[in-house]
């Protein structure tokens, strides 16, 4: 063989050999390739099923804009967001999406609650449910002054604010009950749950009036049984109340000072609760459980100056110290919320630490809790819905 020959045949094993390793290179790449697909897909698959054995967020998730100013009247309603915009109410979706609009006038206001909506301008009472379907419409007598809705009924006080009468409806349509305010101011109604005295669960109103017949003003609670009239009645005396809430047939009626606790009847249940310095926040019914989140009134008052809570529940009673300065304190379906300027705090119940999670938006306004542990927050005139953790 020759020197030539034997070069040739040298580069030519030599080739082979690079081709070979080319090969296995790329043998090599396309195993590695497919190692690290198998391993994200295995990844993926724990993280699916940690999600689904624990349904709570470890942190902010998704934060969406809405199409509603502050200035909008905004309610949080189940799964949605309801807003006015001067001349038509509409529901949109936690996605921003709208859900239905609703025309009901101008100068007009509302109150949600359950799957009840009432609706008000001039003398018209609008009654929707929550897809918001007309259930009633008609011009009342007088000027509604305000209405409130409850699961079942809605009551529309209609006429002067010291002589004016209660119209209640069900949820057909149907007038089951007028109710002649007279010698004294309405400031307050609404509906709670209770057992009756044949030991039936119904839906029974409560309205809190100022007496100013006397030579000493008082406050005076009244409690129905729609279509049945009077339940019973009771004097709080000069205490001014601006809370009133329900839990197992029990009215709890917040004062500047303590928690009074009445049944259906009007008679006291028990003595009352003692919270004078605070001011109560929120209200949560998480199963049979009820929890009430107040703050320092000093504290309130100061505006986003919030630095502690007290939490009561099923006779505990606990402070909390919130990391920072919050605007609001708000209770969510498992935890105690803070929200600061630029984060949120989270403690979930029963624990007393709670946990820092920045916020994209910078927060100006706290408007309240939607289902799905999401809440509603401006930030200067926009309005968001926020996945909150935990």
């Amino acid at each position: 063989m020759t020197g030539a020959n034997v070069m040739a045949g040298t580069y030519g094993l030599q080739g082979d050999k690079n081709k070979k390793k080319k090969k296995k290179g790329k043998l090599q790449s396309r195993m590695q390739i497919a190692i690290a697909a198998a391993a994200l897909i295995a990844l993926l698959g724990v993280t699916v099923m940690y999600a689904m054995r624990d349904p709570g967020r470890t942190g902010i998730g998704r934060v969406t804009r809405i199409g509603a100013t502050l200035s909008q009247n905004i309610t949080p309603f189940g799964d949605g967001v309801l807003f006015y915009d001067g001349t038509t109410l509409h529901c949109v979706a936690a996605t921003g999406g709208n859900k239905w609009s609703y025309r009901i006038g101008t100068n007009a206001d509302y109150d949600a609650c359950g799957g009840r909506i009432a609706a008000w301008s001039g003398n018209d009472l609008y009654i929707l449910n929550e897809r918001g379907r007309l259930i009633y419409n008609n011009k009342m007598t007088d000027v509604v002054q305000f209405a409130r809705a409850g699961s079942e009924y809605v009551a529309a006080f209609v006429g002067e604010s010291d002589n004016g009468v209660v119209t209640v409806i069900n949820g057909s349509g149907q007038i089951v009950d007028n109710i002649t305010i007279s010698d004294q101011t309405l400031l307050e109604m609404g509906f709670f749950q209770s057992a009756t005295s044949n030991a039936q669960e119904a839906e029974l109103m409560w309205t809190l009036g100022l007496d100013t017949t006397g030579t000493i003003i008082s406050t005076e609670l009244q409690t129905f049984q729609p279509g049945k009239l009077s339940t019973g009645k009771s004097s709080l005396g000069n205490h001014i109340a601006y809370e009133v809430y329900d839990q197992n047939g029990i009215l709890h009626i917040v004062t500047t000072r303590q928690i009074l606790h009445y049944n259906y009847r009007g008679l006291e249940e028990k003595a009352p609760t003692l919270i004078y310095g605070y001011v109560m926040e929120d209200i949560k019914h998480a199963g049979n459980a009820l929890y009430q989140l107040l703050v320092p009134a000093k504290e309130k008052e100061e505006g986003i100056r919030i630095m502690n809570a007290r939490l009561m529940t099923d006779g505990v009673d606990r402070m909390l110290h919130l990391p920072g300065e919050c605007l609001a304190v708000a209770l969510g379906t498992r935890a105690v919320y803070g929200f600061a300027q630029n984060a949120v705090y989270a403690c979930p119940f029963g624990e007393t630490t709670f946990g820092t999670y920045a916020l994209p938006i910078n927060v100006t306004a706290y408007l309240g809790m939607m289902s799905e542990n999401r809440a509603v927050v401006a930030s200067g005139s926009e309005i968001y819905v926020v996945e909150l953790p935990l």
